[in-house]
């Protein structure tokens, strides 16, 4: 599973989450909204307003004493690691991003895909907005661990 390692977040809280949630298939790292009554977190789409990066993995939500909270960091400024190299290890290639972002460039756009992964394709035109900045790409050198810098739109 891949973990989240923190380097600056601006902002950290907890979102109730449902156990549909909890048990749909997502990696720590991947992107999150609020249900559109603003009270459950849920996976993000491509056209779904980001609201932040799930530090929890599912199987930490699965028991207490988490259980039905999630935590996530966001805020103009956060600087973050996805860690990957559980999956690299178990030889899968299952990530937290899609498969067009070890192809970017350092300082390359990155927004939501429609499976609330990392990537650098503009999903659909002018409804989505830039939420980070690759700092380092993932490489078989470094477990497939990418770097990101939030914006202002997460």
């Amino acid at each position: 599973m891949s973990k989240v390692i923190i380097k600056h977040a601006a902002i950290k809280d907890t979102f109730p989450v449902t156990a549909a949630t909890i048990t749909t298939s997502w990696k720590s790292g991947q992107i999150f909204t609020l249900s559109s009554t603003g009270e459950y977190a849920s996976l993000a789409g491509s056209n779904d307003a980001a609201m932040f990066v799930a530090i929890d993995g599912p199987t930490e939500l699965s028991a207490p004493p988490t259980g039905s909270l999630l935590t996530g960091i966001y805020g103009s400024g956060t600087r973050f690691v996805i860690d990957h190299s559980a999956e690299v290890a178990a030889s899968s290639t299952s990530y937290a991003y899609e498969a067009d972002v070890p192809n970017l460039a350092i300082n390359a756009d990155l927004y939501c895909s429609a499976s609330g992964k990392w990537t650098g394709v503009l999903p659909v035109a002018g409804s989505a907005s830039v939420l980070g900045k690759v700092m380092s790409l993932p490489t078989a050198g470094n477990n497939y661990n990418l770097e990101i810098k939030l914006l202002g739109g997460l």
